[in-house]
């Protein structure tokens, strides 16, 4: 075992993966499938676990792990003794360990499935050293190995310290307080996650593999992306994947146009509750110039999935972690800030999208309301959205009446980082939009 996790077969150099003799063979519709076995000492649920981690690769990649049907080659993947995995394609049963319940984290299982991709640690790059700096007094008797630099592939990708293949601070250390590994210029530099792939990971598994593929990885806490088919329109289809880090996901476009036709059928976007296509669909196949609304996972991911036929189409969006809010779509009903009416917590962001029928109407009530005021209400605030219509309160009010002039409204609570108040809670009701009373009653 080197490194603390690549298996290497005595007769065989498996670390010097290099060239396409240790990768994985590519079929002719451009997919590269591994198979694998999942040993049954696993309970469903932890299979479920190994398989999400194993799709989110396969969305935004060429690669595609897939139970074996008597391949000869293929991962055996079981709880053996500690996370450890052969580098690249080593031929016959290749034993892959995530040990429970140890490893049975995203992360950790994506990172023992990019060893067995071919892919080393980034910390042990051939170019790591304009970038990392060992601190070899600082590291465990006889675990220095773990450090050697190596001949790699680097695939003209830039260093990667977010990629779930580089070593943690301390990793090895003989001193918990004492790194063994700090960014060359900005020491404090976090490095070493193991939530998931980072954008570098999968464009280094697309790199590698050579897929013709167009993804998107969106791993940060909030953040925007946008498409113009005028700029890409040899791409007919194109996927972005927003995981946060924890929480929720809250979606917004802030522009759209895609070209109608019956049944969207040529050029759509679609919008899933999750990682694929089996998850529920938060945006059914749409298409045309009205912006879609506003949308809230029950997890933290959303997958946006685009089709087109040509030029034309476009569209800008936002997103971001929440961590509580939901989609509201009952004819009545309440919700408030979390822990009311003792005080809400620091550095909160939740969302409440409240949605009625066409041609009904949105009666909001909020009493009691107390947040932290502020000039402009920049601290802490509650922010109305109706349309384009909006409205931000923050303060010490007796009650807040709203009523909408379209059937839907967007609450967004925001508090800082201090001071607290007991916050509120609100309740709403439905009921027919008069067509003589469609004028806004936000002011």
């Amino acid at each position: 075992m080197l490194q603390g996790d690549i298996a290497v077969k005595r007769n065989r150099n498996a670390v010097s993966c290099r060239g396409k003799s240790c990768l994985w063979s590519k079929s002719v519709d451009g997919l590269v499938r591994v198979p694998y076995t999942l040993s049954n000492n696993y309970t469903s649920e932890e299979k479920t676990l190994i398989q999400g981690a194993m799709e989110e690769v396969a969305i935004l990649t060429c690669v595609r792990f897939v139970p074996r049907h008597g391949e000869p080659s293929y991962l055996r993947i079981g709880p053996y003794d500690g996370c450890w995995s052969f580098v690249g394609r080593v031929g016959g049963a290749q034993d892959l360990s995530l040990m429970k319940p140890g490893c049975l984290h995203w992360g950790i299982i994506q990172h023992e499935l990019l060893h067995s991709l071919g892919f080393q640690h980034e910390q042990c790059r051939s170019d790591r050293d304009k970038y990392i700096r060992i601190n070899w007094g600082n590291i465990s008797q006889d675990k220095e190995r773990n450090f050697y630099k190596m001949s790699t592939q680097n695939l003209g990708v830039p260093y990667d310290y977010l990629s779930v293949l580089h070593y943690g601070k301390f990793a090895f250390a003989n001193d918990a307080g004492k790194p063994t590994l700090e960014p060359t210029g900005n020491p404090h530099a976090f490095i070493g996650q193991r939530v998931g792939l980072s954008s570098l990971d999968v464009a280094k598994i697309n790199k590698l593999y050579e897929c013709n593929i167009c993804s998107y990885l969106l791993p940060d806490v909030q953040g925007t992306f946008s498409w113009e088919s005028k700029k890409n329109s040899n791409i007919t289809t194109c996927v972005w994947l927003i995981r946060v880090p924890e929480d929720k996901v809250f979606l917004q476009f802030e522009s759209f146009g895609v070209p109608s036709s019956p049944d969207c059928a040529h050029s759509s976007v679609t919008v899933y509750d999750g990682i694929g296509r089996e998850f529920p669909i938060l945006i059914n196949r749409t298409c045309g110039s009205m912006t879609p609304p506003a949308k809230i996972s029950s997890g933290k991911f959303i997958k946006i999935e685009l089709t087109s036929s040509g030029i034309g189409s476009s569209f800008k969006a936002t997103y971001n972690s929440i961590k509580c809010g939901e989609s509201l779509t009952n004819a009545t009903g309440n919700f408030s800030t979390p822990h009311f009416p003792s005080k809400y917590p620091n550095s909160m962001n939740c969302v409440w999208i409240l949605s009625a029928p066409a041609g009904y109407k949105i009666t909001l009530h909020v009493a009691p309301f107390s947040l932290e005021p502020s000039p402009s209400c920049s601290y802490d605030y509650f922010h109305l959205r109706d349309g384009r219509k909006q409205a931000k309160k923050c303060g010490h009010l007796p009650k807040l009446d709203f009523t909408s002039s379209t059937h839907s409204l967007l609450v967004h609570f925001h508090s800082d980082s201090s001071v607290q108040a007991n916050g509120f809670f609100a309740t709403y009701f439905f009921s027919p939009l008069s067509p003589k009373r469609k004028n806004d009653l936000l002011s």
